[in-house]
């Protein structure tokens, strides 16, 4: 799942072990970073989140790492963790990084998918184009992200497009009022044509065009 949201559940799922601590952890903090509870250059207190969640340590630490080796957060020597810096050329590189690996999932799979999932993805696809807002379109381009990793069944290839949709998902949410240069009118051509080929079936043209929209959003 690449969006994180706040569980009002949390507490009595840790205490019942229907979700790994870790992953509750995890989810947690990155809710918390969504909602912009912390920005860019914000302390991360591991006690602190221990006893929201009433768990130990050890989980938070270990959802802590994996933040760190997506991208999101950053880590001292000393141990002093902080929020990353989303605007940096790095954290938006992963913008086209996830097309990139989007574009590779519809290669692999468009071809094996009902017409009726071609055309949600189209949908969702056009929706990237049609927003009148920056975060209608993030939105839009989570919401495409999403469905298209739901279409990969290698776990660990599903899993890394969902970890660079949440970094890529990051650096688009906390450069919103920031000029690209791309018109909306451009953003309306791209997605079209990126739908077009996934409501056509083509493998090839789909990645490249998704791919093409992707750097223009990065």
């Amino acid at each position: 799942m690449t969006i994180a949201y706040a569980d009002p559940w949390a507490r009595q799922r840790v205490h019942h072990g229907s979700v790994p601590l870790p992953e509750l952890a995890f989810e947690h903090i990155l809710a918390a970073i969504l909602r912009g509870d912390y920005l860019s250059g914000d302390s991360l207190n591991t006690t602190r989140f221990a006893k929201e969640l009433d768990m130990s340590l050890n989980p938070i630490r270990e959802a802590i790492i994996r933040l760190r080796d997506i991208g999101l957060v950053e880590v001292t020597p000393a141990r002093y963790t902080k929020v990353a810096d989303f605007t940096t050329g790095e954290s938006r590189a992963a913008i086209g990084y996830a097309g990139v690996l989007a574009g590779a999932a519809l290669r692999k799979t468009l071809s094996t998918t009902t017409e009726q999932v071609r055309s949600d993805l189209a949908a969702l696809a056009e929706l990237v184009g049609r927003a009148d807002s920056a975060a209608g379109r993030n939105a839009a381009v989570v919401a495409f992200l999403t469905a298209v990793a739901d279409l990969v069944e290698h776990p660990r290839q599903s899993m890394h497009l969902v970890e660079s949709a949440i970094l890529a998902q990051c650096a688009l949410q906390f450069s919103e009022g920031a000029s690209r240069g791309v018109t909306t009118q451009e953003y309306s051509t791209a997605a079209r044509a990126a739908a077009r080929a996934i409501r056509a079936g083509e493998p090839g043209v789909a990645e490249t065009t998704v791919r093409a929209l992707f750097e223009q959003l990065a």
